[in-house]
């Protein structure tokens, strides 16, 4: 457990920097600019050091340090993360808010906007902090909890490959064990670890449970790979019955129509951020490239239907020409085709367009589709007819909604992420939306861009 303990350690240590620097940086900054003869003493706000420790354990009853402090074991999913991060700083500067205006304290001192610009920053980087530090511990494998992984075939191959590349859970596999208990129990003792991640059928792990709840302080148990909403699930217990109560957002009217208005609202404040590339982009591709500005493509929107969408030209004008020659005189580039519908070095694109990908702003013209109503800010990729069939069976929940600009997908490093891949998680996204889902994943696609990470 000391690596897990000093993994939680380390994340508090993140969170209490972001919150002291943040307050550090707004005070200064409303000292410096802000407007009339401010007069706040800076060192007042060292009297309110209590609120840093009220904020670290409203996170530890979030159980954003790894579940229990004491005890650490696998942490919330991202998106939980964000939510209850967000939880965390509003209830902590409201407070501080409320214990000012309780105690009485004198208004001259302290300013009501440096509290609440301070408590929007901590909510916002919060969780970019805290996966800063975790990529720094994973990329020097620090802090590593170590785990046990049971089970046998493809499917526990796949959690181990997982779980070694993904610096949120932070788990270490110390070792794969097929499903005998007693093994698996006297290999967890010999070696000290206290957590189990369990990739077994539902009846062998249910003949063994009771061997190893005895072996192990936390038990990961992963039943299928069936795809079902668990991002928002909790348990329930009906007499002794015990599952899972799985929430389908999609069917809420009133979280359908947040998203509309969260799409709207965003993709204006977006179009009139972005509206000098408008202007820019379109000049830059006529003196480079004969040819029209933007290049629709016929894709399938929500339930099949037929949608064009948008986007700055990046090809040159006979790129399907140029697509057949390649296809049919390099057999490596034709299987990269049939197999990922792209191309890495992909000849059709023009060098400004090979910009215009790496950045994503050939897809600036497609906030126009969102305004229309063809596609949502944030959804599954606006596939093309012959790709139905990698979807199978998932098609018609993949199809349920409207496409996005950017999604899951993208967010999990777009064109570096294999095509089953993409697929399994444009169908977790639809079974698994909520809007905070979408503004992690806006979070997670600006980071993706401006690192120009995994583009082609």
């Amino acid at each position: 457990m000391k690596f897990g303990r000093l993994r939680v350690l380390l994340l508090m240590l993140a969170d209490l920097a972001c919150l002291v620097g943040v307050w550090a940086f707004v005070v200064w900054a409303y000292r410096a600019l802000g407007p009339g003869h401010y007069k706040f003493g800076a060192e007042f706000y060292l009297r309110l050091w209590p609120a840093a420790i009220a904020y670290l354990a409203i996170n530890a009853v979030f159980r954003l340090y790894h579940g229990s402090v004491l005890y650490p074991a696998a942490p919330v999913h991202p998106v939980e993360e964000l939510r209850r991060l967000f939880a965390s700083a509003f209830i902590t500067h409201i407070g501080v808010i409320a214990y000012l205006a309780l105690a009485y304290q004198s208004t001259e001192h302290y300013s009501r906007a440096v509290i609440v610009i301070s408590g929007v920053l901590t909510a916002v980087l919060a969780q970019p902090i805290r996966d800063l530090l975790r990529g720094v511990l994973h990329r020097f494998d620090a802090t590593r909890i170590p785990v046990l992984l049971t089970g046998d075939g493809e499917r526990a191959a796949r959690v181990a490959a997982a779980l070694d590349r993904d610096c949120h859970s932070g788990f270490r596999v110390v070792e794969t064990l097929p499903g005998d208990s007693r093994e698996i129990a006297s290999v967890a003792k010999a070696k000290g670890v206290r957590i189990l991640v369990a990739c077994q059928d539902p009846r062998l792990f249910q003949c063994q449970m009771t061997e190893l709840v005895q072996a192990f302080d936390q038990i990961e148990y992963l039943p299928s790979d069936a795809a079902f909403p668990v991002f928002g699930a909790q348990s329930v217990s009906f007499d002794g019955a015990c599952g899972l109560e799985m929430v389908n957002q999609r069917r809420m009217r009133a979280l359908r129509h947040e998203k509309w208005v969260l799409d709207k609202l965003l993709s204006f404040i977006a179009f009139v951020l972005l509206s000098p590339f408008f202007v820019i982009v379109p000049v830059l591709i006529k003196l480079t490239s004969r040819g029209p500005v933007f290049y629709r493509q016929d894709r399938l929107g929500k339930r099949g239907r037929p949608i064009r969408v948008w986007k700055f030209r990046s090809m040159y004008v006979d790129a399907d020409e140029r697509l057949k020659e390649i296809l049919a005189s390099d057999p490596a580039k034709r299987a990269e085709w049939e197999s990922n519908f792209k191309l890495s070095d992909d000849p059709r694109v023009t060098p400004l367009g090979r910009f215009l990908r790496k950045t994503s702003i050939d897809e600036f013209p497609q906030l126009f589709n969102v305004f229309a109503g063809d596609m949502a800010l944030v959804g599954p990729r606006p596939i093309v007819e012959k790709e139905v069939a990698h979807y199978g069976d998932a098609y018609e929940t993949f199809s349920s909604v409207k496409p996005g600009i950017t999604g899951l997908w993208q967010a999990s490093g777009r064109s570096d992420t294999d095509y089953a891949r993409r697929v399994a998680l444009d169908v977790q996204y639809v079974l698994n939306w909520s809007p905070w889902m979408d503004i992690w994943i806006l979070f997670r696609t600006f980071g993706a861009v401006f690192l120009m990470r995994g583009a082609r």
